[in-house]
């Protein structure tokens, strides 16, 4: 019998922007963690299309197909398109691992990286508001539920509770962050993918630094060695030691995507 080696298909949105490859950093940080895997990156808006992706990787028959959501918050993208897409396109069954803001220890990552950020200058742990950049849709009432959540576990992890939820669209948005705290030192940690235009353009656009005040922009999570360190782990453990449910007939054995256990 011919060994083949599991697959792993990172899903991303995708940018049209500047030519970025978002979530490239990430694949190439993976295969080297995991490489018993074969790392494969698609996205949804543009191409590389994730179903021809998929329909490749189940061509080679792998022993198992791995598909990791790159996106932070538990949109309807998440809970209904990528399931949808995937029961469409998949001609065997794939597991739908928990999307990146809802891996375990995703918040204590957070929280690590702004703590060593505020130790490194001059601001100080509860001399600066931190904010949470995440895209956001125009017809939401609030940000998605886990970043709200993900919002209280870093405070409370930092010990401070000027931590913000704010958004390129919709509601909390980011160009009014100025409203939610008397500070003009800030952190802003974009929960995006990669380095494209909103990263670029936007957010610096809408934060809108002033003479007076002291901006750290940090670089956008999905570019964070970390990041790639938590999904390895959380396959290392799983996989192949009874922490993924059993393959399903309905072709997609998925993460309970009612719940994302944000305090960790």
């Amino acid at each position: 019998m011919v060994f083949r080696a599991p697959a792993l298909i990172i899903v991303a949105h995708g940018s049209k922007g500047t030519g970025a490859t978002p979530g490239g950093l990430l694949k190439v940080q993976l295969q080297q963690r995991l490489p018993h895997f074969d790392v494969g990156l698609g996205f949804l808006r543009v191409k590389p299309k994730f179903a021809p992706l998929l329909d490749r990787a189940q061509a080679r028959s792998p022993e198992d197909i791995l598909l990791f959501p790159l996106f932070f918050a538990q949109s309807m993208i998440v809970t209904k398109e990528l399931p949808a897409l995937i029961r469409q396109t998949a001609g065997r069954p794939v597991r739908l691992l928990p999307p990146a803001g809802c891996l375990p220890g995703f918040s204590r990552m957070l929280a690590s990286r702004i703590r060593a950020r505020l130790a490194s200058n001059d601001c100080g742990i509860g001399k600066t508001a931190v904010f949470l950049i995440s895209h956001g849709r125009k017809n939401e009432v609030l940000p998605a539920s886990n970043l709200r959540e993900m919002r209280h576990a870093v405070a409370n992890m930092i010990g401070i509770d000027d931590v913000h939820n704010v958004q390129l669209e919709g509601p909390a948005p980011l160009q009014n962050w100025r409203d939610m705290t008397r500070q003009r030192k800030a952190l802003f940690i974009p929960l995006m993918v990669g380095d494209g235009d909103h990263c670029l353009r936007d957010i610096p656009d809408a934060v809108n630094a002033g003479i007076n005040e002291h901006i750290d922009i940090l670089a956008p999570v999905g570019t964070w060695w970390e990041l790639s360190h938590l999904l390895a782990d959380y396959i290392n453990r799983n996989w192949r030691n009874g922490g993924f449910e059993p393959r399903c007939s309905a072709a997609i054995d998925r993460w309970d995507l009612s719940s994302c256990p944000i305090a960790d």
